[in-house]
């Protein structure tokens, strides 16, 4: 009743499901191809011990029924995992994009503190290189001849 519409109005919600679906599609199907294919592979090395039996007959049957039972288990397994990271991706997208004011102030204090910083090092290093020059021309100065 009420919960459920609340539920279904509340935006968290609606990220996270979107999220949830998306994730279950994509992964679900990538892990249902490679499912398909790793399933038909180990039906293919099944099917080759009895394939002097059957005439070889056995060798597309397995792969068959190892392709379908690859592909079943992929897409359950690439769906449940989908979901389950989707629906967290968009849960914390959600909450990241609502609190985008306090993560742009953050950014901006960090920012301010960092060029701080920065001239604060850029100032030392000027200053040990103005030192190291004069020492140098102190070492290498004199009359240009014999001392």
């Amino acid at each position: 009743g009420t919960n459920a519409k609340a539920l279904a109005l509340n935006p968290a919600a609606q990220a996270a499901s979107t999220g949830a679906a998306g994730g279950s599609i994509a992964i679900g199907t990538a892990c249902g191809g490679l499912g398909l294919v790793a399933g038909g592979a180990a039906g293919v090395a099944v099917g080759l011990v009895p394939a002097l039996f059957t005439f070889g007959l056995s060798i597309p049957v397995c792969a068959a029924i190892g392709g379908g039972a690859g592909a079943c288990l992929g897409t359950a397994a690439g769906g449940t995992t989908g979901f389950v990271g989707g629906g967290a991706v968009g849960y914390g997208a959600y909450n990241a994009y609502s609190q985008r004011k306090e993560i742009s102030l953050g950014a901006s204090e960090a920012l301010t503190k960092l060029s701080g910083m920065a001239e604060s090092v850029k100032e030392r290093t000027k200053e040990g290189a103005t030192m190291s020059a004069s020492f140098v021309r102190g070492k290498l100065g004199g009359t240009g001849g014999t001392q």
